[in-house]
């Protein structure tokens, strides 16, 4: 049975020495935890970025009546459409500028915050969007280095990214 004698007894850590340890402990870890999720956050955002600019070529396209074209290579990625002439033209021969969307603020010419980026897309055709309601499923691999993200888009329109 313990009895309680006078003076000091320094067998064990303080309350206070333990939550310091503690504090250090989740600094260093969150510290890696964030060091390593830095290497993909770059090409997750890119395909953040690239869902949402797919949302609004679909919705554009829609409203507009004329299909928007996506292209893209290891430096970014553009959208294209088939332009309109100034006004009325008599003339069907009359070529049509291509409209590259520069003015748009989604749909403009884009680089990737992942530096270069290559790209697997399934299925392996150019990606149109369309005056359709219905999306054909697609999904697109971005890979940077040692890093994939995969953008997957089901036949309602809707993306997920892994």
């Amino acid at each position: 049975m313990p009895t309680l004698v006078p003076g000091s007894s320094e067998r064990g850590f303080t309350l206070v020495e333990v939550l310091v340890v503690l504090v250090i402990v989740a600094i260093a870890a969150s510290m890696v935890s964030l060091s390593i999720g830095k290497r993909d956050n770059g090409l997750r955002n890119d395909a953040q970025r690239l869902a949402d600019a797919f949302t609004v070529a679909q919705s554009e396209a829609r409203s507009d009546g004329r299909p928007i074209r996506w292209l893209a290579n290891g430096q970014g990625w553009s959208f294209e459409r088939q332009g309109r002439l100034p006004g009325p033209s008599a003339q069907e021969d009359t070529p049509v500028p291509v409209d590259h969307l520069e003015q748009d603020e989604m749909l403009r010419p884009q680089t990737w915050q992942a530096g270069a980026v290559q790209l697997r897309l399934d299925p392996d055709r150019p990606l149109v969007f369309n005056t359709e309601w219905v999306a054909a499923p697609m999904t697109l691999v971005l890979r940077s280095g040692d890093t994939s993200v995969t953008l997957q888009r089901d036949a309602a329109g809707r993306y997920d990214i892994r």
